[in-house]
């Protein structure tokens, strides 16, 4: 579908702090419906992140636009002051404070300004594309047929979808009357599946693995919703979930199995012992799942990552045996010397691979080093990956973790997630070359902007530490936590930590025509269907 119109305007969040009293920009392609740039982060901060501004409007000029705000006072000589901006592109910006009656022409109201199709290309370079993926298109079938026969129709059509991925999809046809010789349609319907949504509900940090046997595994960390923000019942198990399709693991479906593989206790003080982001992995025969908890009772931030091994070919039968923190072969490193959590094993190319995030000393970042077995990391070399750098990765916290991985056309693509887990809480993105040196920081390229992020109009909010399987029809799966309501860290009384509502969801994800994957939006909530779509083929009767 050729879009001709789009449109941009202005927002600021309002909030009582610098961080959050900047520009924000969302565009539309009908007024109607809008989406946030850069995760709904800023992209401008007044007097270089020290002012503080709202009420934006932005106007056209001959040569570009104009921005103006008005700037929120800290001093008296501050009140009737106007931040004005001029760009080309509104990427580039300079910057004026001029009294208020200077610009008569200010309003202070936030209205849609028309923009180029180009302009808004660039934007969305730098700052995002977070628009659902739908069917744009569906091959045209015309077939001939003799008077009163049943016309010959194809069992799959191919659908584009709108960001460009091609795809054969299976087909009803409906009832079609060939008594009448001429030209007549025939309905087809073809369905795309939308999961049950929370498919599991208070489990956060969620990952499934699909085995070789067909069966998909289930873990995540756990939270008890009945005893909501009370931190001694929060984080004590590691429960497993296996069942044989991925509709099948949701809470209500009756088709799954479970068990509790390991537990603890509350810490002195009635506190969490914070067990987080577990993770199954089946490595040369053995299963292991990796966790982290406080490896002191006194110190309930001291986190750091474990393992657990189980040898038996059935993980809900055999023994799970505790073999501890992942070591490490050189003690005189960084590895696992401060605040280290959701660590994830990747296989490739016959190595193995260990990448978690470990605070030092206040940013977290995400870290990779060899592994010379599943419970010991090769700590002589140790790469940091990704860093929390940009606006969007560092509100409330400056945070990277939670690595995922998808391996696909010859790239490895590393999503993480970023900022505080509140409604902003993202994804972002790492690509490097399946062949490149993994633990070389210049082998992997960072995307600019959030690749998947909170959507209002679907009321899903703060989507993020994703794993990923495949369905049975073989599409790549998105696993993620996301919560239902729109919260933010600004309010004291939030506590997201604590927070029970982080519910794990599953959606498709898409592939572009550059070979990279397409994260689309997430999806609302409801009980798992497949949505029909409806359309007409030609019938020539002769």
């Amino acid at each position: 579908m050729k879009r001709t119109n789009f449109y941009v305007r202005p927002y600021t969040m309002n909030w009582k702090n610098a961080e959050s009293d900047s520009l924000h920009l969302e565009y539309s392609y009908d007024k109607k419906d809008w989406y946030a740039l850069n995760g709904n982060n800023g992209i401008l901060f007044a007097e270089y992140g020290f002012g503080r501004m709202t009420k934006p409007q932005l106007v056209k000029t001959e040569d570009g636009f104009k921005v103006y705000a008005e700037k929120v006072p800290e001093r008296p000589q501050d009140i009737s002051k106007v931040y004005v901006y001029t760009s080309k592109d509104l990427i580039e910006y300079h910057e004026q404070i001029v009294s208020r009656r200077d610009v008569p022409e200010y309003t202070g109201v936030s209205e849609a300004v028309e923009v180029s199709e180009e302009i808004l290309t660039e934007l969305q370079k730098l700052y995002g594309k977070p628009e659902e993926v739908v069917i744009e298109e569906i091959e045209e079938i015309c077939v001939e047929v003799k008077k009163g026969e049943i016309p010959q129709l194809p069992e799959r059509v191919q659908v584009t979808y709108s960001n460009g991925e091609k795809e054969d999809k299976k087909v009803t046809w409906g009832n079609v009357n060939t008594d009448t010789e001429g030209e007549t349609e025939v309905t087809g319907t073809i369905y795309q599946h939308l999961y049950t949504n929370p498919i599991i509900r208070h489990r956060a940090d969620p990952f499934v693995y699909k085995h070789i046997d067909g069966m998909f595994y289930f873990t995540a960390s756990h939270t008890d919703d009945k005893h909501n923000l009370i931190g001694e019942y929060q984080y004590r198990n590691i429960t497993i979930r296996r069942a044989s399709t991925l509709e099948g693991l949701a809470d209500d479906s009756g088709e799954y199995v479970e068990r509790v593989v390991y537990h603890r206790d509350p810490l002195p003080g009635f506190q969490s012992p914070h067990i987080w982001a577990p993770e199954i992995h089946f490595i040369d025969g053995i299963w292991y799942i990796y966790y982290t908890t406080s490896i002191d009772e006194n110190d309930l931030w001291s986190i750091r990552p474990h393992v657990l091994q189980c040898k038996a070919a059935d993980p809900f039968e055999g023994e799970w045996v505790d073999l501890g923190q992942v070591k490490k072969t050189v003690e005189d490193t960084i590895a696992f010397t401060d605040f280290s959590l959701d660590h994830t094993v990747l296989q490739l190319h016959g190595e193995l691979y260990f990448f978690w995030a470990e605070k030092h000393p206040v940013d977290s970042v995400i870290y990779a080093a060899k592994m010379v077995n599943p419970w010991t990391i090769d700590s002589s070399r140790i790469c940091p990956v990704v860093s929390p750098e940009f606006n969007w990765e560092r509100h409330g916290f400056p945070v990277c973790e939670g690595a995922g991985f998808l391996h696909r056309n010859g790239r490895l693509f590393l999503t993480y997630s970023a900022s505080g887990t509140d409604a902003l809480y993202c994804v972002g993105m790492c690509t490097a070359d399946e062949n490149a040196d993994l633990l070389d920081p210049s082998s992997w390229t960072k995307s600019p902007y959030p690749v998947f992020q909170s959507t209002k109009k679907n009321k899903q909010f703060g989507p993020g530490h994703n794993s990923f399987t495949k369905d049975e029809e073989g599409h790549d799966i998105m696993v993620y936590h996301a919560r239902q309501e729109e919260k933010y860290l600004i309010d004291k009384s939030y506590q997201p930590l604590y927070d029970a509502g982080r519910n794990t969801t599953l959606m498709r994800i898409y592939w572009n025509e550059d070979g990279t994957p397409n994260f689309s939006v997430p999806i609302p909530s409801g009980k798992g269907k497949d949505v029909p779509m409806e359309f007409k083929a030609k019938v020539i009767v002769r």
